[in-house]
């Protein structure tokens, strides 16, 4: 029996662009995005929160990046997910980052 994503369509926001570029977001979302993000990605998009973007290799090499639409709903932190909240409206309001290498980053 094949494995179901858990990252469909649904997660992403309608401004994602509609092109090849969705669907190599949702195999990094699904295949490369550390657990620990996934979780809490999961979380934001059932609180009704939506992906707007995703990026490789930044902020390290090998790492991924994710960018939800909205702040987050919830707190999502543990050991593995270090939240931070950054606050600057040139950046971003907060963003989850693991603490091993490479340093996958989930912002909003």
């Amino acid at each position: 029996m094949a494995h179901s994503p858990m990252f469909t369509e649904a997660c992403l926001d309608t401004s994602f662009a509609r092109t090849t570029e969705r669907r190599e977001a949702l195999a990094l979302l699904n295949t490369r995005l550390h657990p620990a993000l996934q979780r809490i990605v999961a979380a934001e998009v059932a609180a009704g929160n939506r992906v707007v973007d995703v990026g490789i290799d930044w902020p390290d090499v090998g790492s991924v990046h994710v960018t939800l639409h909205r702040h987050f709903t919830g707190r999502h932190a543990g050991k593995e997910a270090a939240f931070s909240l950054c606050d600057d409206p040139h950046y971003w309001h907060a963003d989850y980052s693991t603490a091993e290498k490479p340093r996958h980053l989930l912002i909003c």
